[in-house]
Protein backbone atom coordinates (compact mmCIF):
# COMPACT_ATOMS: atom_id res chain seq x y z
CA UNK A 1 0.00 0.00 0.00
CA UNK A 2 0.75 3.71 -0.94
CA UNK A 3 0.19 6.46 0.91
CA UNK A 4 0.37 10.05 0.32
CA UNK A 5 -0.34 12.71 2.73
CA UNK A 6 -0.25 16.60 1.52
CA UNK A 7 -1.89 20.22 2.25
CA UNK A 8 -0.63 19.83 5.91
CA UNK A 9 1.62 22.59 7.34
CA UNK A 10 4.47 20.21 9.48
CA UNK A 11 5.92 16.93 8.42
CA UNK A 12 5.11 15.44 11.21
CA UNK A 13 1.09 15.89 10.65
CA UNK A 14 1.75 14.86 7.01
CA UNK A 15 3.23 11.71 8.89
CA UNK A 16 0.71 11.12 11.05
CA UNK A 17 -2.06 11.16 8.36
CA UNK A 18 -0.26 8.78 6.47
CA UNK A 19 -0.07 6.70 9.25
CA UNK A 20 -3.74 6.65 9.88
CA UNK A 21 -4.47 5.83 6.21
CA UNK A 22 -1.90 2.84 6.42
CA UNK A 23 -3.18 1.59 9.29
CA UNK A 24 -6.92 1.81 7.97
CA UNK A 25 -6.29 -0.06 4.92
CA UNK A 26 -4.18 -2.69 6.90
CA UNK A 27 -7.05 -3.10 9.72
CA UNK A 28 -9.80 -3.09 7.26
CA UNK A 29 -8.71 -5.38 4.24
CA UNK A 30 -7.40 -8.65 3.49
CA UNK A 31 -5.37 -10.23 0.29
CA UNK A 32 -6.66 -13.33 -0.26
CA UNK A 33 -4.56 -16.15 -2.54
CA UNK A 34 -6.78 -17.50 -4.68
CA UNK A 35 -4.25 -19.14 -7.14
CA UNK A 36 -0.50 -19.65 -7.57
CA UNK A 37 1.55 -19.21 -10.94
CA UNK A 38 1.75 -23.05 -12.10
CA UNK A 39 0.66 -24.65 -9.29
CA UNK A 40 -1.87 -27.31 -10.03
CA UNK A 41 -5.40 -25.77 -9.65
CA UNK A 42 -7.80 -28.73 -9.51
CA UNK A 43 -8.52 -31.91 -11.78
CA UNK A 44 -11.42 -32.37 -15.02
CA UNK A 45 -12.58 -34.99 -16.20
CA UNK A 46 -11.46 -36.15 -19.67
CA UNK A 47 -14.04 -37.94 -22.48
CA UNK A 48 -12.40 -40.71 -24.01
CA UNK A 49 -8.73 -40.02 -22.93
CA UNK A 50 -5.88 -42.78 -21.73
CA UNK A 51 -6.21 -40.61 -18.48
CA UNK A 52 -9.83 -39.76 -16.57
CA UNK A 53 -8.81 -36.70 -15.73
CA UNK A 54 -6.05 -33.47 -16.18
CA UNK A 55 -4.99 -31.54 -13.81
CA UNK A 56 -5.13 -28.18 -14.35
CA UNK A 57 -3.70 -24.27 -13.57
CA UNK A 58 -3.14 -20.69 -14.27
CA UNK A 59 -0.16 -19.10 -15.45
CA UNK A 60 0.22 -16.12 -13.29
CA UNK A 61 -0.83 -15.93 -9.36
CA UNK A 62 -4.13 -14.51 -8.80
CA UNK A 63 -4.96 -12.52 -5.89
CA UNK A 64 -7.74 -10.11 -4.65
CA UNK A 65 -8.27 -7.40 -2.04
CA UNK A 66 -11.20 -7.18 -0.17
CA UNK A 67 -12.85 -5.66 2.93
CA UNK A 68 -12.58 -8.09 5.59
CA UNK A 69 -16.18 -8.32 6.66
CA UNK A 70 -17.24 -8.96 3.05
CA UNK A 71 -14.53 -12.27 3.01
CA UNK A 72 -18.35 -14.22 2.27
CA UNK A 73 -19.09 -12.35 -0.50
CA UNK A 74 -15.91 -13.48 -2.66
CA UNK A 75 -16.94 -16.81 -5.09
CA UNK A 76 -14.46 -18.31 -7.16
CA UNK A 77 -16.12 -20.91 -10.46
CA UNK A 78 -15.00 -22.53 -12.76
CA UNK A 79 -16.71 -23.04 -16.29
CA UNK A 80 -15.72 -25.42 -18.66
CA UNK A 81 -17.39 -27.75 -20.71
CA UNK A 82 -16.40 -30.92 -19.45
CA UNK A 83 -15.75 -33.62 -19.43
CA UNK A 84 -12.80 -31.99 -21.64
CA UNK A 85 -12.62 -33.76 -24.82
CA UNK A 86 -9.32 -36.07 -25.22
CA UNK A 87 -6.93 -35.60 -27.48
CA UNK A 88 -5.41 -32.22 -24.83
CA UNK A 89 -2.10 -30.68 -25.63
CA UNK A 90 -0.51 -29.28 -22.66
CA UNK A 91 -1.17 -25.84 -21.99
CA UNK A 92 -4.09 -26.32 -24.10
CA UNK A 93 -6.65 -23.37 -22.83
CA UNK A 94 -9.48 -26.23 -21.12
CA UNK A 95 -11.84 -23.53 -18.95
CA UNK A 96 -11.62 -20.41 -17.33
CA UNK A 97 -11.46 -19.29 -13.99
CA UNK A 98 -14.28 -16.34 -12.70
CA UNK A 99 -14.12 -14.51 -9.40
CA UNK A 100 -16.89 -13.15 -8.25
CA UNK A 101 -17.38 -10.16 -5.32
CA UNK A 102 -20.89 -9.37 -4.52
CA UNK A 103 -22.14 -10.95 -8.18
CA UNK A 104 -19.83 -8.67 -10.11
CA UNK A 105 -16.97 -10.60 -11.98
CA UNK A 106 -13.58 -8.78 -10.91
CA UNK A 107 -11.40 -11.40 -12.45
CA UNK A 108 -11.82 -13.69 -15.25
CA UNK A 109 -8.61 -16.43 -16.12
CA UNK A 110 -7.47 -19.15 -18.27
CA UNK A 111 -7.25 -22.69 -16.84
CA UNK A 112 -4.38 -24.68 -18.71
CA UNK A 113 -4.11 -28.03 -19.56
CA UNK A 114 -0.62 -29.14 -17.69
CA UNK A 115 -0.28 -32.50 -19.78
CA UNK A 116 -0.52 -34.05 -22.89
CA UNK A 117 -3.58 -36.40 -22.61
CA UNK A 118 -3.73 -38.88 -26.18
CA UNK A 119 -7.09 -40.28 -27.25
CA UNK A 120 -7.92 -43.59 -26.67
CA UNK A 121 -7.93 -46.02 -29.38
CA UNK A 122 -11.03 -47.04 -31.27
CA UNK A 123 -12.15 -49.75 -29.48
CA UNK A 124 -11.58 -48.23 -26.21
CA UNK A 125 -13.46 -45.48 -27.55
CA UNK A 126 -16.12 -47.41 -28.87
CA UNK A 127 -16.61 -48.95 -25.32
CA UNK A 128 -16.41 -46.04 -23.47
CA UNK A 129 -19.38 -44.82 -25.93
CA UNK A 130 -21.62 -48.14 -24.84
CA UNK A 131 -21.28 -47.62 -21.12
CA UNK A 132 -21.88 -44.32 -21.04
CA UNK A 133 -25.19 -45.27 -22.86
CA UNK A 134 -25.99 -48.25 -21.04
CA UNK A 135 -24.80 -46.73 -17.18
CA UNK A 136 -24.60 -42.98 -17.94
CA UNK A 137 -21.33 -42.07 -16.17
CA UNK A 138 -18.10 -41.40 -18.00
Amino acid sequence: MISVGSGFKTKAKRASESNKLLNYGLNQFDTIKIAKKNEIFTDLKVWQGKKDKVSIYINQDVYKTIPKRKKKYLKVKINYKGPVQAPIEKNEIVGELNIYFKDENIGTYDLLASENIKRQNIFSRLLTSINFLIWGDV
